[in-house]
């Protein structure tokens, strides 16, 4: 007895379906980041290995020095640190008059002044050498003195705000001349405050410039 044999529709047959091309795609990118990222990690280790293993490098200085140049050339540490030398005092000036080489003189433009008239008093400074000189004649030297007998009436530096110096080339036999109007009042140093004036009579004028000064020249008051 024949057995029956059951076939199957050919609509019905099953089996493993191969994956589509997007997927192999999808596994191929995959196992390449993989493959990367395996050569990168030993990559790594292999530096820190290497590293461990070479010796220690110390920096070394550079042997070319740059060659100094004329507007700023390099000082030394030591020459950095050391003071400053002081500076050489002024010498006075070749062409300045030697002391014995000046005379001063004092005049009044008057020898009796009424009540009320102002004296004008004259300071005159002569280079009595044989060539010409420099002499300061500037108001830092100049001192007007009024005074009588022993009674110091009146300086012309008691009130002065500042002298100044001024350096004046004179000839041989040559002068300089500055006048002063003394207006019959008193004056103490550092410029107090003096009450009473001086009085009708004889009074004494006196010049100096720098150390040198003149003789008296005495003139009345009325």
């Amino acid at each position: 007895m024949k057995g029956t044999r059951t076939q199957q529709p050919a609509g019905d047959r099953t089996g493993p379906r191969r994956p589509s091309p997007a997927v192999y795609r999808r596994r191929r990118l995959v196992a390449a980041v993989l493959a990367v990222l395996l050569l990168v990690g030993l990559g790594f280790a292999v530096a820190a290995v290497v590293g461990l293993l070479a010796p220690e490098k110390h920096p070394v200085a550079d042997a070319t020095v740059p060659a100094p140049t004329l507007t700023a050339p390099a000082a030394t540490p030591a020459a950095a640190r050391a003071p400053k030398p002081p500076k050489p005092a002024a010498s006075p000036s070749e062409s300045a008059c030697r002391p014995d080489a000046v005379s001063v003189t004092a005049a009044t433009d008057a020898g009796t002044y009424p009540a009320g008239a102002a004296p004008i008093l004259t300071l005159t400074v002569t280079n009595t050498g044989e060539s010409a000189c420099e002499i300061n004649v500037g108001t830092s030297q100049m001192e007007f003195l009024v005074a009588s007998g022993s009674d110091r009436i009146f300086s012309s530096v008691d009130c002065q705000d500042g002298g100044k110096d001024y350096l004046r080339k004179v000839e041989p036999g040559a002068s300089e001349t500055a006048n002063f109007t003394w207006e019959r009042n008193r004056s103490a140093p550092g410029c107090a405050a003096v009450a009473s004036n001086p009085n009708p009579g004889y009074y004494v004028f006196t010049a100096r410039l720098g150390e040198t000064s003149s003789e008296a020249a005495v003139f009345e008051l009325e």
